[in-house]
């Protein structure tokens, strides 16, 4: 089988060669790139729904709620999304060939789970990121500030624990 995806890739053209073996290079972090995906999608969700909610609440009428609601969503704010997605996404696969070249560590295993990675530290903050400001979203959202509470109660658990660390 191996073989045999070896002469379909040797068939290749140069560029799909390369892209192939890039693909397969980052393959082993290819879990926490949806995570983060899937995070920075539901944070732009939240965060769009929150703005129609700000924009439309005194809107009368039901095309007048339509028109306003869909201003909201500007290209500009979707561009800086995608950047962060690229963003995000550049480096932890930099991070990840820094791991796997200088401290010779394949981070993402369950064999690698206490060792130190800088791949596993940057997937962690993104995450810790992203959860909050969806966190956030949803407060303002339901007009709840449980969400916020359980934001501040883990900001406060971490600089704790990091005053006890130094």
């Amino acid at each position: 089988m191996i073989h045999k995806l070896l002469i379909n890739i040797a068939n290749l053209n140069w560029l799909s060669q390369a892209f192939s073996i890039f693909i397969a290079f980052i393959a082993p972090i290819s879990s926490v790139i949806h995570v983060v995906i899937f995070l920075l999608i539901i944070d732009m969700i939240t965060s769009i729904y929150y703005q129609m909610k700000l924009a439309t609440k005194d809107v009368k009428g039901f095309w007048n709620l339509i028109i306003k609601a869909f201003r909201i969503v500007e290209s500009g704010k979707l561009r800086k999304t995608l950047e962060k997605l690229f963003f995000y996404i550049l480096i932890l696969i930099v991070f990840f060939v820094f791991d796997i070249v200088i401290l010779k560590v394949a981070p993402i295993s369950s064999t690698s789970i206490n060792t130190f990675s800088i791949t596993n530290i940057a997937a962690v903050l993104i995450a810790i990121v992203e959860m909050t400001s969806i966190a956030s979203n949803v407060s303002k959202i339901t007009e709840n500030p449980v969400f916020n509470t359980i934001v501040s109660v883990f900001k406060r658990k971490a600089k704790q624990k990091m005053e006890i660390d130094e």
